[in-house]
């Protein structure tokens, strides 16, 4: 298809008509904007970045500390009306912080001390049968203890420290760790610490108010921990409380500072002066009249309409506009980079091909049909993008392995069939046709490496690129050398002189030639001055970037022999599968290998061919017609999702 249709829109006004006309550009959701001050080449700040400050960012930053999570954003996420102020959201969060700081304190202290219980229960684990007294060693004055653990090797390297003062006791040994205690007075203890960290030593704090022996201490901290849990569920209900009472006032307020925040980071495309605004951008033609009827509701407007500036620096946006069979491809052409505005919309063409080479490669009935039924079943009820593009390569895969009478790896089941039609050479076998699939592999490469060519020389010629298009490897020229050579290769394949020795010369030498003075030929054409370099400097790069072209027209053209590998590839993957069954036998076994067979080729096969085909369309394809650089149409809009995916883990959990 093509590339949909846009308009250029200036809206001019005074400056505090600025932030409805940009709240009118985000309901219409259909205009895409541009930096003005780039767009017209001004060397004018825009106001919006420099001279003004945004006076939602600090109530917004002030709402981000609540737990939003908690707040139901509602399913409209329009602007609300001016309700608010900064100031009076300010004020609202203090009063809502207030009522929620005394519980939050309890909460930060609560979870700490659950924290802490928790890892001393763990370590205390490991002092278990002794009967040290932990409520002692709390109590000394003059002597400091540290409770860790350490690499059982580095215990025999304390004997080098017996002179510093200090007494290591070890209780425990599990996982290569040695766990207990060190004692040092008060005097010594830092010393001490620096030593103990070089054998690393890993301390644990045990909790203050801890006493017994480790089994006594244990269990009072599990006492502890029940309560202090409980303690924390009815903190958190306490919170909920809250939040519950005051949640539909926050997501009002977030609603609205987020929008406004967001409309005033707009400004800084703008061109804002003392009392002067200018906001510029694109519209789809087919959207105009959605979008007129939001602008036209801010008065005192100036509004022009007028076609995309082709020739600014700022190239304008690119929205695809394809029909339903390869508005699904556009994620690869996506995925390569879209096109310039004024360049074409090669999805339709890559749908095509695409089908047509993945279904060659792929070709069986049953797999073809079951990989259709679930990329449709994908695509409807997942919402899978991938599915729609499953379901048509699925249909082509069981046209194609129809033609060559394989239903699931069995290559006879479609020969009766065949048979009746009268048709001698239905169906195609890949083991007995070796010679047809090998040199029709070919020739779908020679076809599509010529339809690329012809594609680029429609392209170039648009844009007055005559270099390229008459001279190039991919222009006029390229194309009668490939067609040349592809006459002269196929003359000595079938044995026959398909072309006299002076055609040749012309398809061959003259095309060469102009390849080789292509830049000085291609300025003459433009009417351009062409500056010659040095005479050996231009013969040695035109030579070798002419050979390198004769390398590209044959590598790119061999490269599609992997079309018939993978038919190859295809059928003795299933032969190897209808092989296992028969040596397992007949029985129910057989049928569970045949299905997991399938399965494991439609999986790994056909992940492989999809990703084979996709390499086909970028390097062999593209290479030669497309280029990639335009930048996607974006509608401006208001994006809540930083808070949805703050939802997604808790949702998830729950």
């Amino acid at each position: 298809m093509s590339i949909e249709k846009l308009e250029l829109v200036s809206i001019a006004g005074a400056v505090p008509s600025l932030n409805d006309a940009i709240v009118a550009c985000l309901q219409s959701k259909v205009f895409h904007i541009e930096n003005a001050s780039k767009l017209l080449g001004s060397t004018e700040d825009s106001g919006g970045s420099h001279a003004e400050q945004n006076p939602y960012s600090e109530p917004l930053r002030a709402l981000m500390e609540f737990d939003l999570r908690q707040v139901p954003l509602g399913e409209d996420t329009e602007l609300a009306p001016a309700e608010f102020t900064p100031e009076s959201i300010l004020s609202e969060t203090e009063r809502i912080s207030g009522r929620l700081k005394t519980v939050r304190e309890r909460l930060t202290k609560t979870r700490k001390q659950i924290a802490d219980y928790e890892s001393a229960a763990i370590h205390l684990k490991n002092l278990t049968g002794s009967d040290l007294n932990l409520g002692e060693l709390t109590k000394c004055k003059h002597i400091l203890y540290r409770f860790g653990r350490m690499p059982e090797e580095n215990v025999q390297k304390l004997d080098f420290y017996s002179d510093e003062g200090f007494i290591f006791q070890g209780y425990h040994t599990a996982h290569d760790y040695v766990w207990g205690f060190y004692f040092a007075t008060k005097e010594r203890i830092l010393s001490v610490d620096a030593i103990m960290k070089g054998l690393l030593f890993e301390r644990y704090e045990l909790p203050e108010d801890i006493s017994g022996t480790p089994e006594e201490a244990l269990a009072e901290m599990q006492i502890k921990l029940t309560e202090k849990k409980a303690a924390l569920a009815e903190l958190e209900k306490q919170e909920a409380e809250i939040y519950k009472t005051e949640s539909e006032q926050l997501g009002r307020m977030y609603r609205f500072a987020k929008y406004q925040s967001e409309v005033w980071k707009l400004r800084g495309q703008c061109i804002v002066t003392q009392d002067k605004f200018s906001l510029m951008g694109y519209v789809p033609v087919s959207e105009k009249e959605n979008f007129k009827k939001h602008i036209d509701k801010v008065p005192d407007l100036s509004v022009t309409y007028e076609a995309p500036w082709v020739d600014s620096k700022v190239q304008p946006p690119v929205r695809l506009k394809n029909g339903w069979f390869s508005k699904p491809f556009s994620m690869f052409v996506e995925m390569y980079g879209l096109p310039n505005y004024n360049g074409y919309n090669p999805t339709t063409f890559v749908a095509i091909t695409y089908t047509l080479i993945f279904g060659i490669m792929f070709g069986d009935l049953g797999q073809g049909i079951l990989l259709a039924l679930i990329g449709l079943f994908l695509h409807k009820k997942k919402n899978f993008e991938l599915g729609a593009i499953m379901a048509r390569i699925g249909v082509s895969s069981a046209v194609f392995g129809a033609l060559y009478g394989s239903v699931f790896g069995f290559e006879e089941a479609l020969d009766p069939l065949w048979e009746k039609t009268g048709i001698p050479f239905l169906p195609l076998k890949a083991m007995e046709n070796t010679n047809v699939i090998i040199f029709g592999a070919v020739g779908i490469g020679a076809a599509l490496v010529i339809i690329s060519i012809l594609v680029n020389i429609i392209v170039k010629l648009r844009r007055h690129n005559y270099e390229e298009a008459v001279f190039g490897n991919n222009g006029i020229a390229g194309l009668v050398f490939f067609s040349g050579l592809l006459l002269v290769v196929l003359g000595i394949v079938t044995g026959k002189q398909l072309v006299s020795k002076p055609v040749t010369v012309v398809l061959l030498v003259i095309p060469l030639l102009m390849m080789f003075f292509r830049e000085p030929l291609g300025h003459w054409m433009a009417h351009k001055h062409y500056e010659m370099p040095g005479i050996g400097d231009f013969i040695a790069s035109n030579f070798f970037e002419c050979f390198e072209f004769l390398l590209g027209y044959a590598t790119n053209t061999l490269s599609f022999i992997r079309i018939g590998g993978f038919v190859f590839s295809h059928a003795g993957l299933m032969s190897v599968v209808m092989l296992l069954s028969e040596m397992i036998g007949k029985d129910h076994k057989s049928v569970i290998t045949i299905i997991i067979g399938n399965l494991f080729v439609m999986c790994l096969e056909g992940l492989i061919v999809g990703i084979q085909v996709l390499r086909l369309e970028f390097y062999e394809i593209f290479s030669r017609c497309y280029e990639g650089d335009g930048k996607p149409f974006t509608p401006i809009a208001v994006n809540f999702d930083e808070i949805n995916d703050l939802k997604q883990p808790e949702q998830a959990n729950a």
